[in-house]
């Protein structure tokens, strides 16, 4: 049920938000108030919480939980959300640190029942070995092969329309985002600087190429950032901007200036974007802040 809820979404497209969201729900166990750069990225990912975890506990007959339990039913959903979700390398070890920030915690918590500890000790324990078996299953991997496939995958995705509905930018970034996630991202984590390197460069060599395609120009042709910022009108547009936002939530304005201008319209422009851009120059920004 969980991994079908976003499928009749205007955003159906992109498998990176449902990794995003489960790390996302992972670093808000046991915090009161998780620290959202604007109000649309708390927004859609309440928006997500509702579909995913509400949902599911409601199905499950979990309702009315007192407080003191729940941490408890927060780390039955992680566990939950994990199996269905959370299929990447970078998610599973994100989620992995985060039950390794708890476990102290907990510890030192005298209303942190012993079955939360058990609990917390049983996750850091399926992460680890979800870990090796992905690191094993990597080893005996062409990397490089595995990583060029997925960004050709991305790429034809791109090509034939399905992320219209965002500025010509921000569909490079959101199929950055998408590589970032998935296959090609954990390529680039576990593979050797030389094949990390070679995929990084061959997706940059796509992203020039397909920018200028989006504008119907050359790959050296400048031109004006509202160009490349400008959102087609399209059915479900506040929610598409609502859920970029989202995704590129902890991009900093001052190391990743172009990714925070792509992704954070509602803030306006950021001082290191430049104002006049090439595809060349956009494209390869954006690789280098999204994997640097």
């Amino acid at each position: 049920m969980m991994s079908s809820v976003l499928i009749e979404g205007p955003i159906r497209t992109l498998s990176c938000l449902s990794e995003k969201f489960v790390v996302d729900f992972a670093m808000g166990i046991d915090v009161a108030r998780q620290p959202w750069g604007s109000p649309q990225s708390q927004a859609f990912y309440e928006q997500l919480l509702a579909l995913f975890v509400v949902v599911a506990r409601r199905q499950a007959g979990i309702t009315g939980i007192p407080p003191q339990d729940e941490l408890d039913a927060s780390l039955i959903s992680l566990g939950q959300l994990s199996a269905d979700l959370a299929k990447s390398y970078l998610a599973n070890s994100q989620i992995s640190e985060r039950i390794a920030q708890l476990e102290p915690v907990s510890a030192r918590t005298a209303h942190h029942s012993p079955a939360v500890r058990e609990r917390l000790q049983a996750l850091r324990e399926h992460f680890s070995q979800r870990l090796t078996r992905l690191e094993e299953e990597f080893q005996h991997s062409d990397l490089v092969r595995q990583g060029m496939v997925h960004s050709e995958q991305i790429f034809s995705r791109w090509r034939s329309g399905h992320y219209f509905s965002f500025s010509p930018a921000a569909r490079c970034y959101v199929a950055l985002e998408e590589l970032r996630w998935g296959t090609f991202g954990d390529a680039v984590r576990l593979g050797t600087a030389e094949q990390a390197e070679a995929l990084i460069e061959h997706v940059r060599s796509l992203a020039i190429s397909r920018l200028a395609e989006e504008v119907n120009a050359s790959p050296r042709t400048r031109h004006y950032f509202h160009d490349w910022l400008a959102t087609p009108t399209s059915p479900g547009l506040l929610e598409h901007k609502d859920a970029l936002t989202w995704l590129g939530d902890g991009c900093d304005i001052e190391r990743q200036p172009i990714c925070y201008s792509v992704t954070q319209s509602w803030q306006g422009v950021a001082l290191g974007m430049p104002r006049i851009c090439s595809a060349m120059r956009l494209g390869s920004a954006l690789v280098d802040e999204v994997f640097g």
